[in-house]
């Protein structure tokens, strides 16, 4: 009988910090457009780094939870676990949305609702929006393309030992990137041969560190943290290490986060605040729902004229 897997307490307060710091970058980019204050934030596109810090986690959690299991029915039941605890949400929020923009057509912006790009967002088919972006409807949704991209990747190399199929899949993925998607023409190809899906691989090579007992002395967790606490800091002074030479690179916050907070020994039976790991597993809506909050909440304000 397989052991009851760990639950990593420090990598779903990682996820929570990732979810707010996108929730942040929407939220300032709707005040910055609103408000005439200037306020002093950094750069705030950098802190999308929350979604480098998720496909790094998705890596590892995927390889973590498969622990070392393989084969057809295996990978049939990953697959197929993944699309439950992804669709329904995902369908819920982009149909709340296409039903919102049939009423009101000027919350999508530049882009314009069309049937055919609902159906291709709902089943996570990379396509050109009428504003120019490869994006779904609802748009954050980009990223979940790479999640569920990735997924059945691993699903199919999950039918082999793991110690094969992960090197299989790294050879993929950077084949893929390196040829700009084998070659091929077209917005899919474009789409997934970007640098950023190897921080899918990155993670999963994390977990299979893990998997083989390869960890780090216990004291590095407060180390982790640290590293943690200095990137979301340095995200207020990104301007200011531009001007110095020093770029934020947001995958190796991404890579790093993920390793120090995962790879300490007993880092499974560190305990967190309650509240930061309620966050953490509410992460998916949260970062699903967010968009709507603060475009209610925009409205509101230009509304009242404030």
């Amino acid at each position: 009988m397989t052991a009851p897997i760990e639950r990593i307490e420090p990598l779903q307060v990682l996820r929570g910090i990732a979810a707010i710091l996108i929730m942040a970058k929407h939220a300032l980019y709707e005040v910055d457009l609103i408000s005439p204050i200037d306020f002093n934030y950094g750069n705030f596109d950098h802190y999308t780094v929350g979604i480098d810090i998720f496909f790094v986690l998705s890596g590892f959690i995927m390889v973590y939870i498969s622990r070392g299991n393989h084969g057809v029915a295996y990978a049939k039941d990953f697959m197929m676990r993944r699309i439950i605890r992804i669709f329904p949400t995902y369908w819920f929020y982009t149909l709340l949305l296409a039903f919102v923009a049939v009423v009101l057509p000027q919350v999508l912006g530049k882009a314009e609702f069309v049937f055919v790009d609902l159906l291709k967002s709902l089943f996570f088919i990379p396509y050109l929006n009428g504003a120019g972006d490869i994006q779904p409807l609802l748009a954050v949704g980009w990223s979940l393309n790479y999640e569920m991209y990735f997924y059945a990747i691993f699903a199919l190399c999950l039918i082999l030992p793991v110690r094969y199929g992960l090197w299989v899949m790294a050879g993929y993925f950077m084949v893929s990137v390196a040829t700009g998607f084998f070659g091929l023409q077209g917005v899919a190809a474009e789409f997934y041969s970007r640098l950023i899906i190897l921080e899918f691989l990155a993670g999963a090579f994390i977990g299979f560190l893990l998997l083989r007992n390869i960890r780090l002395p216990a004291y590095f967790i407060y180390i982790g943290w640290g590293f943690v606490a200095l990137s979301v800091s340095a995200l207020f002074f990104t301007d200011i290490l531009a001007a110095q030479g020093i770029e934020y690179s947001k995958p190796f916050v991404g890579i790093m986060s993920v390793l120090l907070l995962a790879l300490p020994q007993k880092s499974a039976q560190a305990k967190m605040p309650k509240a930061g790991v309620l966050i953490g597993d509410s992460s998916y809506t949260l970062y699903l729902a967010h968009p709507f909050a603060i475009g209610a909440v925009t409205q509101a304000i230009l509304l009242m004229g404030w």
